[in-house]
């Protein structure tokens, strides 16, 4: 009688093969993940640069100029992870939706003023181009270790399948035979030793510190080449532009927080609220919007009812801060996302046009305003100056971005589009989209009538241009609806049968003036409080951050009631819009 086997030949045949089974996934999966992790690559921007970033084992991120010398850094990565950009050109070439757009002569000052711009706001912040960067790099590397490991898995399968289920007995009998051991040695060390360790070779100390970049986050930094005698020579002009740039904002973010630690209301009315003025408010209101007189004088019935019937209803308020046009101004998105920190607010609505080309190296953009506002909900209707590309960054970051479908977020039911229009450097304003402004606009105001119907209506209508509102606004489906692109604010006041609100420019746009730096205009951002039991806006006031960095605060104010027969007015002129 044979003794009992023990140890692995003593355990059941079915356990034998589920360990050896994990063992296989198990090694595979660390073979595809080191070959995931070596190979990524990710192409985003260095300012105003393409860059293409692959991974190394150095532990330093290395921004390599060409000829010009190269930028190290300490890379914050962890298992000695580090980082290889290499820098390419500024594109003078972009390609959007599909065409290619040259930046000509006549657009080279403003050119030149956008890379500086640009420049400043990667030296001031470069861990935001880093965190962007590892992001791509991270997301590449997971997709590519998933493709190595299938394969790794299949031939592991392949070669069970031909040797007819003995791959380990074929494995043996073929590592016995000679020759084969010194031949697969060779093979790992060719396949694997000789791609590694390249990629561990690191800068060993070279370079020097500039003492320009003191002070900075660069300020550590080890320059090589010609680039040092460069950034002594001229980055002090990139370093003041920095230092002034967060000079300006720290003091508008102070001059903000001083606002509102004086204020009682900062977070909803204290008392009763003012009615919306048709003008300025230091003239003498000439009409109360909210009491507009309508064609025949009095509302209909059922408009009166219905609001009867909402007054009834029990209040469930929430804060919402309102943006528009912020046109890559990532100082004023820092502001923004202060002023929503503040007022503890549950969610943002983005009016469009966060970018200027709507390209790819500025992500760098979209990046620093989702770290301004925070992990709450953004609902943005991308403007004309945003991209597809442009919209992909910003679902990146979980923003909802609209498409023509009704969406609900916080318990509010939006509807919306991008702007079928797309505005960048060097070219006109051109048609990207399959339909105009107004096909756009009346598919919006079709669909939203076609909620109402089905009994789930829009409470608001989010577009970038206003024209594309106006239509769902006089068909009387929709009540509110918010825009932007006019860089001044109209409103909120009533248009048909609802009520429009045309937002101010969140960067200060101003008619040829970069948007990017200190202000050059009065930037405005809106907080609002809604009440989503009764879908109704219940007090808005508007922040106004100006170019010597004061700060206002405009007085709570109710907002106008929908008319119940349709008003249509004539928009004021700039000097007689209501305020800001």
């Amino acid at each position: 009688m044979s003794e009992p086997r023990e140890g692995w030949h003593g355990l059941a045949p079915r356990t034998r093969r589920i360990v050896r089974a994990s063992i296989t996934w198990f090694l595979t999966g660390i073979i595809a993940a080191a070959f995931g992790l070596m190979t990524a690559t990710y192409t985003g921007s260095v300012g105003p640069h393409v860059a293409e970033y692959e991974t190394t084992l150095n532990n330093e991120i290395t921004f390599n100029m060409g000829p010009l010398g190269s930028l190290i850094i300490d890379s914050p990565l962890p298992l000695h992870l580090g980082v290889d950009v290499r820098v390419g050109q500024i594109p003078d070439e972009l390609t959007l939706e599909g065409t290619t757009i040259s930046a000509g002569p006549d657009q080279a000052v403003a050119a030149l003023t956008a890379d500086l711009a640009s420049y400043t706001q990667f030296f001031a912040s470069p861990a935001e181009a880093i965190s962007a960067a590892t992001h791509g790099l991270v997301m590449d590397a997971v997709s590519r270790t998933i493709l190595a490991w299938s394969i790794l898995l299949t031939l592991v399968l392949l070669g069970r399948l031909s040797a007819h289920g003995v791959l380990r007995a074929a494995a043996a009998s073929a590592w016995r035979r000679p020759g084969v051991p010194a031949v697969a040695l060779t093979l790992v060390v060719v396949g694997v030793l000789l791609p590694v360790v390249p990629q561990t070779h690191g800068s060993a100390g070279a370079g020097s510190v500039s003492s320009v970049l003191a002070g900075t986050p660069l300020e550590n930094a080890r320059i090589t080449g010609r680039l040092g005698a460069l950034i002594d020579h001229y980055g002090q002009v990139v370093v003041d532009e920095i230092n002034k740039n967060d000079e300006f904002y720290d003091d508008v973010a102070a001059n903000l927080m001083e606002k509102f630690e004086s204020d009682s209301a900062v977070t909803e009315p204290a008392g009763p609220t003012l009615a919306m003025p048709t003008v300025a408010p230091e003239e003498p209101p000439a009409e109360d919007l909210q009491n507009h007189p309508e064609e025949d004088g009095e509302e209909t019935e059922g408009a009166a009812s219905e609001q009867d019937a909402g007054a009834d209803a029990e209040v469930d308020p929430v804060t919402i801060v309102i943006v528009a046009d912020l046109h890559c101004n990532v100082g004023m998105g820092r502001i923004s996302g202060l002023i929503a920190d503040t007022v503890e607010a549950d969610m943002i609505l983005n009016l469009g046009d966060d970018v200027i080309g709507g390209t790819s190296v500025e992500g760098f953009c979209i990046d620093a305003f989702a770290k301004s506002f925070g992990d709450r909900p953004v609902v943005v209707a991308g403007g004309n100056h945003d991209s597809s590309e442009t919209a992909d960054q910003q679902r990146a970051h979980g923003w909802h971005v609209l498409e023509g479908e009704p969406i609900e977020v916080n318990g509010i039911r939006f509807l919306g589009d991008l702007d079928p229009t797309l505005t960048s450097l060097g070219a006109p304003t051109r048609l990207v989209a399959d339909e105009n402004l107004p096909e756009r606009g009346h598919r919006l105001s079709e669909r939203a009538c076609e909620e109402k119907e089905e009994g789930k209506p829009i409470d608001i209508l989010m577009m970038h241009n206003h024209r594309t509102t106006e239509e769902a606004l006089d068909s009387g489906c929709v009540k509110y609806a918010f825009s932007g692109h006019f860089h001044r604010r109209i409103g909120p006041w009533q248009r048909g049968l609802g009520v429009q609100y045309v937002h101010t420019s969140s960067a200060g746009a101003v008619l040829d003036k970069p948007t990017i730096g200190p202000l050059s205009g009065t930037a405005g951002v809106t907080i609002m409080t809604w009440d989503r039991a009764n879908a109704e806006p219940i007090a808005m006031r508007v922040v106004r951050a100006m170019p010597d960095t004061s700060v206002e605060l405009s007085p709570w104010y109710s907002w106008p009631e929908p008319p119940g027969v349709p008003v249509h007015l004539d928009w004021p002129s700039p000097e007689e819009a209501p305020w800001p």
